[in-house]
């Protein structure tokens, strides 16, 4: 857990990004999976899949539970932060 939100990593140390999953009940048809603002992540998801998803500035991919989830997607950039320091260039 991470600021009251389950939070994952790899236990292999330093080869990736913690991805956490959140909710507010402001808006509760809502949950986003985190990624750390300071890496390059949610940018490259923004280019990668500019319609597959809502993003929420640098930090985040916003799902809404009225709408499918692309999981194939949402698997691949789960991955890309749990390896990101694997595969990052400076």
């Amino acid at each position: 857990m991470k600021w009251g939100q389950p939070a994952y990593l790899t236990p292999q140390t330093r080869s990736g990004s913690t991805v956490r999953l959140g909710w507010d009940a402001r808006s509760p048809d809502q949950c986003a999976v985190y990624f750390h603002c300071q890496t390059r992540l949610v940018e490259q998801f923004k280019t990668l899949f500019p319609h597959d998803f809502r993003f929420q500035g640098q930090r985040a991919i916003l799902l809404n539970a009225s709408e499918a989830v692309p999981t194939d997607t949402l698997r691949f950039c789960i991955a890309m932060a749990l390896t990101y320091h694997l595969t990052k260039k400076d």
